[in-house]
């Protein structure tokens, strides 16, 4: 496993430093529903496109990945390392982890 696990503050950090690939793998519904975290792309990680919309991105680029809790984000990060991507990192906790901590979401 090369992908790093990080707490919300620090990929907080993370998102204001670097121009990345953010993307949020929960299903539309869920993201309507419970919101979602600004600046995130919407990539359903159980969409039947969803290795074809990961392969658009630039493989290059720091790529964080977020999901409710983190099982969801863990599977797209061993995705997205099968793919070629170099920097990878998921929420720990998800967005769960996230809004518990009082950072802001979108609805």
């Amino acid at each position: 496993m090369s992908y790093k696990r990080e707490s919300p503050e620090k990929i907080q950090v993370l998102i204001s430093e670097k121009e990345l690939n953010f993307i949020d793998v929960r299903s539309p519904p869920e993201r309507n529903t419970d919101g979602y975290i600004a600046g995130s792309a919407e990539m359903d990680i159980r969409g039947a496109d969803f290795d074809q919309k990961l392969n658009t991105l630039d493989k290059n680029k720091t790529t964080v990945f977020y999901c409710r809790a983190g099982n969801r984000s863990a599977a797209a990060c061993q995705k997205a390392e099968n793919f070629g991507f170099k920097d990878i990192y998921m929420i720990e906790g998800g967005i769960i982890a996230w809004e518990s901590r009082g950072l802001p979401t979108r609805k």
